[in-house]
C-alpha cells in the first residue's frame, strides 16, 4: 500500500466519524450557539471511533475484499452500521416507550427522528470516507 493511500486512510478514519458532530458545530455556529455544537461534537467522537473500530473498519476489509469499493457499497456500509447503532444506543428508549394501547404519556416520535437521523448520517459517513479514502483507487 503506497504512503499516499495509507494517508487517506488514516484521514478517512480520522474524519468520517465526526460527520454529524461537524454538522451540527456548523449549524450552531451560525445560530450563534457555539456550545451545542461543541457537545454534538463530543458525543459524535465519543459514538464514532468505537463505532469506525469495531464495525467501520471490518466493514471496509470486507468491501475490499468482495471487491465492492464503489460509493454505494460505502454508502449501504454506513447505512446498515448507522441502523446497528441506532438499535443498541435506542433500544432501551424504544422498549420503555413501546405500548399497544395508545398512551399520552409515551411517544416513540422523537426517538425514531433521532434514530432516523443517525442512519442517514451513518451512510453520510460511508461516503464521506470513500470520498476520502477512495478505495477504488487503491489496488494494492
Amino acid at each position: 500500500m503506497s504512503k499516499t493511500v495509507t494517508m487517506r486512510l488514516i484521514v478517512a478514519i480520522l474524519v468520517a466519524p465526526l460527520l454529524a458532530g461537524l454538522l451540527f458545530l456548523a449549524m450552531s455556529l451560525f445560530s450563534g450557539n457555539a456550545g451545542e455544537g461543541l457537545w454534538a461534537l463530543t458525543i459524535s467522537a465519543a459514538v464514532g471511533y468505537p463505532a469506525m473500530l469495531v464495525l467501520g473498519l471490518p466493514a471496509h476489509l470486507l468491501l475490499r475484499f468482495l471487491k465492492w469499493t464503489n460509493i454505494f457499497g460505502y454508502g449501504l456500509a454506513g447505512l446498515l452500521i448507522g441502523t446497528v447503532l441506532s438499535a443498541i444506543l435506542f433500544s432501551s428508549v424504544i422498549a420503555h416507550n413501546f405500548s399497544l394501547v395508545p398512551d399520552p404519556n409515551k411517544s416513540l416520535t422523537p426517538v425514531t427522528a433521532i434514530a432516523v437521523l443517525a442512519v442517514i448520517v451513518g451512510a453520510m459517513s460511508g461516503i464521506v470516507f470513500w470520498l476520502i479514502a477512495r478505495p477504488d483507487h487503491a489496488r494494492a
